[in-house]
């Protein structure tokens, strides 16, 4: 078994000294972007926090605690090699697959396209797209939480954002909601993409092509259901889209959790939980929407026949 506070202790440790909480290359975040000329500034800022893009590297993590957890002397490898040195080095063993990167790509990319169609202008952060550092607040370690936001909010405000324009329930969370609260002085304007694309499909200026697409069943992340109100945009976006979005028995404010972030420090635990949910959506269609990436690595860890995919995907097929 993998002592639980190794793994606390790598995350916090990995964050505050890299930036992220595994071993990733930096520009990782904005390499997606390097060949759509997006604009380095102008009033409102693209900012995904990298959780996008940080997924394939956690999945890595995830299969190596995975075996580490049927192992007997897993606890004891991982404990050693902590103590070794001050960051658990786990670049030789967290590789992400290709189609991980791939995926995260097109996602993000899709994004770009959808906010274009919709008259969205904005600018792309490229170095100082950052990691907003969401899973430590996740795992209970409030004191350096507080201090990578404000590492991340000094960095923002040297570069003149004033406001941004997030793509995931954990990003916008963390800065709509718990940045103001541990960051003195904090005045960011936050819009979730999906909040503006749904803004400007009621006036017109978002369209896509007419066609029926069939049945998808809608899985809701915790903070856009709990804490954010992102009910409506993803299900009107869907239903303009021509798909009828049908709901699994819990949904909305009464969504199940997908089985993150508890997959960073007990990965059975998080499969049994996400078995669970995909067996609900299951119930109503074989082609799931997630909202999030983390809800999306967990699902398919247990998709079985279902086809799990991002909602910036499914948008992004109905463009006109």
């Amino acid at each position: 078994m993998v002592n639980v506070k190794d793994v606390l202790d790598m995350v916090r440790d990995n964050t505050l000294k890299t930036g992220f909480p595994l071993p990733a290359p930096r520009d990782v975040v904005y390499r997606w972007a390097a060949d759509l000329g997006l604009p380095g500034k102008g009033g409102a800022y693209l900012y995904t926090g990298g959780l996008y893009q940080l997924v394939p590297y956690i999945n890595s993590l995830v299969r190596q605690l995975e075996s580490l957890e049927e192992s007997r002397s897993g606890g004891f490898v991982f404990g050693i090699a902590k103590r070794v040195s001050k960051i658990l080095d786990l670049s030789r063993i967290v590789k992400p697959e290709r189609g991980d990167v791939e995926y995260s790509s097109s996602v993000l990319r899709s994004i770009v396209r959808l906010l274009d169609a919709a008259g969205i202008g904005f600018a792309y952060l490229y170095e100082a797209d950052m990691y907003s550092g969401i899973l430590l607040h996740d795992l209970g370690l409030m004191e350096e939480f507080a201090e990578h936001a404000g590492r991340v909010y000094r960095v923002l405000r040297e570069k003149g954002v004033e406001r941004v324009i997030t793509v995931d329930p954990h990003t916008t969370y963390a800065l709509r909601s718990l940045y103001p609260r541990f960051v003195d002085g904090y005045s960011l304007e936050v819009d979730n993409y999906l909040e503006l694309l749904y803004e400007n499909l009621g006036k017109g200026s978002l369209s896509f092509t007419k066609e029926d697409r069939g049945d998808v069943v809608i899985h809701d992340p915790c903070y856009y259901a709990r804490f954010d109100n992102i009910l409506e945009p993803p299900r009107r976006l869907l239903e303009a889209a021509g798909y009828r979005v049908l709901e699994p028995r819990r949904s909305g404010l009464m969504t199940y959790c997908c089985g993150g972030p508890v997959e960073a420090v007990s990965p059975s635990l998080a499969l049994r939980i996400s078995m669970e949910r995909m067996q609900e959506l299951r119930e109503k269609s074989r082609r799931v929407v997630t909202l999030c990436p983390i809800c999306y690595a967990n699902l398919s860890r247990a998709r079985g026949d279902a086809v799990v995919r991002d909602i910036a995907l499914y948008l992004g097929e109905a463009l006109g």
